[in-house]
């Protein structure tokens, strides 16, 4: 059976997620590794739906709340506002743009079924989230923590571009990639789960950095 896959928004709808994210870096110089460092939070993250449209589209209010921790004091917290489309795409945001992690495809998919979509991809220290083109693939479809969903993988095609240094004066070379599934309730129109990893190498003169972050949301309520 096949879905036209869509985020379904209801006005005042809720819903409440946890997240997880890791990292971790290693320096590389003349083939030689250093030690890795490791950083990551947990959060939780409430999606509130202020309007839902006819069109589909929705505006969204998101509080994401980390737990305390080295570098996050007690009572940090981020709210955000978004006109998020029924595809998965940021029409507008009223903050830094996260980027969006999934595109939907225009008309009905099924197991088995591939296609294409670009998102923006926020990556750390990155001031702008970065275009990347994704091949996706229903996989199955299979029960994620009780709810009937489809099951898609996703992964990018490496993208390069050039970042500027603190000093203002030379740049870095940065090569990225990223890969991951999601959990989709496609009758509720809701994310039950997402499993993102980016792999980031940025390249300063003889020196390079092996970053990968590794972020996992999902639906508690």
């Amino acid at each position: 059976m096949g879905h036209v896959l869509r985020l379904k928004y209801r006005t005042d709808q809720v819903l409440d997620y946890t997240l997880v994210s890791r990292s971790s870096q290693v320096a590389v110089q003349e083939g030689k590794k250093g030690n890795p460092e490791q950083g990551g939070f947990d959060a939780v993250l409430q999606q509130r739906v202020i309007r839902a449209m006819e069109d589909g589209t929705a505006h969204v209010v998101t509080v994401t709340i980390p737990q305390p921790g080295p570098g996050i004091p007690a009572g940090a917290r981020s709210v955000i506002y978004q006109h998020l489309g029924d595809r998965g795409d940021v029409l507008e945001i009223s903050g830094p743009n996260q980027g969006n992690a999934f595109a939907f495809p225009e008309g009905e998919v099924s197991v088995g079924s591939n296609w294409e979509g670009t998102t923006l991809t926020h990556l750390p220290n990155v001031p702008e989230p970065i275009s990347m083109k994704y091949v996706y693939t229903y996989e199955l479809e299979e029960e994620c923590i009780g709810r009937k969903t489809v099951k898609i993988s996703f992964t990018s095609e490496p993208v390069e571009f050039q970042l500027p240094m603190p000093d203002g004066r030379t740049m870095s070379q940065v090569k990225t990639a990223s890969d991951g599934t999601m959990w989709f309730d496609a009758v509720a129109g809701i994310l039950v789960r997402l499993e993102l990893t980016t792999r980031t190498r940025p390249q300063m003169g003889p020196m390079s950095f092996d970053i990968e972050n590794h972020t996992v949301q999902e639906l508690h309520s």
